[in-house]
């Protein structure tokens, strides 16, 4: 009686084993002929946030070295898609924050990451943070002073603040030409078009080659150039020596129904928000 009820349990184990392994090769048969949507998470919902004097407490005396680890990866998981939101929540910004909690002095970390806030992520309260906290550093600065004269102006209507940072490096032996005309017509008159263009052009020519933020800023480049030429060809005078009839990447406008057109799409470069805002 016991071989039989030993018999009859190790068949029951065997069955159960057989059922299982059947079981398990249909679910993966099954796997492979279903095709399931891909699911595709962005780095804002992906990155986890750390708490900036937690890890610079615990980073052994190593936060330089952390420090550039972290951009590295930020770096490799830049996005370009936008955040409009003004909670300082935005993925990019923390990670900046963190980076320069760790190492103050991360010159590069200000630099781009102060102008992909502003032109690529469209974050503009976390540029500013990220420009003032620089500026404290590198009040002399040359490019910090410059890109946050930039955002000051176009980003936030902040004149009276791009003013006081163009003084800085009004004199710099290394200001771009257009900088002392730039900052006579902020304080007359708010600037125009062809200060945007030169401003943006100085920022441009120093991003990173092959990077969004270029192309982004050659976007803007284009678009304040079309608006310029543009308005220029359009007044319909028939002198038109003085105005430009290529656009930025060297195409000839088009003329339709008496109006001159770009042959590529572009939208008109504003100051975002209002002074005050």
């Amino acid at each position: 009686m016991k071989n039989l009820k030993l018999g009859n349990i190790t068949k029951y184990h065997f069955f159960s084993i057989l059922l299982f392994i059947f079981v398990l090769w249909g679910i993966n048969f099954t796997r492979q002929r279903v095709e399931y949507p891909p699911i595709k998470l962005t780095p804002q919902e992906t990155t986890i946030h750390f708490e900036e004097l937690f890890i610079k407490a615990f980073s052994m005396g190593q936060q330089r070295l952390l420090s550039s680890l972290l951009w590295s990866e930020t770096l490799l998981k830049a996005d370009i898609k936008h955040y409009d939101k003004e909670d300082l929540n935005n993925w990019m910004f923390h990670r900046l924050k963190l980076i320069t909690t760790l190492d103050p002095f991360f010159y590069q970390a200000y630099l781009y990451g102060g102008i992909y806030l502003s032109i690529i992520k469209d974050d503009d309260i976390g540029a500013e943070y990220i420009y003032r906290k620089g500026l404290e550093i590198y009040p002399d600065d040359l490019y910090l002073n410059l890109n946050g004269a930039f955002h000051y102006q176009y980003e936030l209507g902040d004149i009276e603040t791009a003013i006081k940072l163009l003084k800085r490096i009004v004199d710099h032996p290394r200001a771009p030409r257009h900088i002392p005309k730039l900052l006579a017509r902020l304080q007359s008159e708010g600037g125009n078009l062809e200060d945007a263009f030169l401003t943006v052009n100085s920022i441009m020519e120093s991003a990173p080659e092959n990077s969004p933020l270029k192309e982004s800023l050659r976007k803007n480049l284009y678009s304040i150039k079309a608006e310029f030429d543009l308005n220029c060809l359009n007044k319909l005078e028939k002198d038109l020596k003085n105005c430009s009839n290529v656009d930025y990447y060297g195409q000839p406008y088009v003329r339709k129904n008496d109006r001159w057109f770009a042959v590529r799409e572009w939208k008109p470069f504003r100051v975002k928000k209002k002074e005050g805002k």
